[in-house]
C-alpha cells in the first residue's frame, strides 16, 4: 500500500483538528453516522467570485475503505444528488487522487483513511440564500462491504471566518490538476507494448506513485509500476478495435494531475 504523502498527513491532521465548538455550526452540518464512517457538508465561508467553496467529508473507522468515481473491477462510486438545493444553479465535485488498494484478491481505486471532496457551488441568484442539500450514497467496506446513505444540509454563510478554511484549501491540494489536451504530451508519454498494452511515462514535476486510467465503457484499463519508472497499461476488459478515449489520473506528492488520453 503506498505511503501517504505529506500533504495527506497534513490533511488529516486538520480533519483531527477540526473545531467542533457550538460557533462553528454554522460552517458545518451535523455529522450523519453510517457503518464504519461518517459524513458531513463543511463550508470555507463567504463565496469567492460568486462562488461558494465547500466540502463534503467522510470520516473513515480504521481498516475501512470508500471508493473513488471510477473504482475499477469491484466497488461503488460515490453518488452525490443536489437536486433538493435551494438557490443553487450547479455543483461541482472534485475528487482526490484515489489509491490502489488490495481487497478481497481484486485491486479497486479509492481511499482507505478520512477525506475530503471539495465542492464548488453556484448559485441560481446572487445576494440570496442558498441552502446546499445533499442526498448521498457510498460505500464503506471494512471486513464486509456495506451502502451507506445519508443526507445532509448546509446553507453557507456569507460573512465571518470560517474554522474550516485551512482544512479545505489542504484537500483541494491533493485535487488533481486539469491538464489540456494540447498540453498533455508534456505530462505523459505513451508507447504500445503489445496487444492491449501500452506504457506510460509521467514527465510532469514530481514524482509519480501511481496512475488511474478512466475509459468508456465496455473497457477497463488496468494499471501498474513496471519497476523501470514507468506503469504498464493492459486492456482488462473489452475488444479493442480503434483507439480508445481515455483519461489518466496521475497521483503524485502534490496531488497529480488529469489529462486526456488516447490509447491505440
Amino acid at each position: 500500500m503506498p505511503i501517504r504523502n505529506s500533504t495527506a498527513a497534513a490533511l488529516a491532521l486538520a480533519l483531527l483538528a477540526a473545531p467542533a465548538a457550538a460557533q462553528d455550526q454554522d460552517f458545518a452540518s451535523p455529522v450523519a453516522r453510517g457503518a464504519h464512517s461518517g459524513a458531513r457538508l463543511l463550508s470555507a465561508g463567504a463565496p469567492n467570485g460568486g462562488v461558494y467553496r465547500l466540502g463534503l467529508e467522510i470520516t473513515l473507522d480504521p481498516g475501512t475503505v470508500t471508493y473513488w468515481r471510477s473504482p475499477g473491477d469491484a466497488g461503488a462510486p460515490p453518488v452525490l444528488d443536489f437536486s433538493g438545493s435551494e438557490n443553487v444553479a450547479a455543483v461541482e465535485t472534485l475528487y482526490p487522487a484515489p489509491k490502489h488498494i488490495a481487497e478481497a484478491g481484486m485491486t479497486v481505486a479509492g481511499y482507505d483513511e478520512s477525506l475530503i471532496f471539495p465542492l464548488r457551488v453556484t448559485p441560481g441568484k446572487a445576494g440570496e440564500r442558498v441552502v446546499v442539500k445533499l442526498t448521498l450514497d457510498y460505500a464503506a467496506c471494512a471486513q464486509i462491504c456495506l451502502p451507506v446513505k445519508a443526507k445532509l444540509s448546509l446553507a453557507p454563510p456569507t460573512t465571518g471566518s470560517s474554522p474550516f478554511a485551512e482544512t479545505l484549501a489542504a484537500a483541494e491540494i491533493l485535487v488533481p490538476r486539469r491538464i489540456a489536451a494540447s498540453e498533455a504530451g508534456k505530462f505523459v508519454a505513451v508507447a504500445r507494448a503489445g496487444a492491449g498494452a501500452w506504457t506510460l511515462r509521467y514527465l510532469g514535476p514530481g514524482k509519480a506513485a501511481d496512475v488511474f486510467i478512466e475509459a468508456p465503457e465496455p473497457f477497463i484499463i488496468d494499471s501498474v509500476a513496471d519497476g523501470e519508472g514507468g506503469f504498464a497499461l493492459k486492456l482488462g476488459e473489452g475488444k479493442l478495435e480503434g483507439a480508445i478515449a481515455a483519461r489518466a489520473t496521475v497521483r503524485t506528492e502534490k496531488g497529480g494531475v488529469e489529462l486526456p488520453l488516447t490509447l491505440d
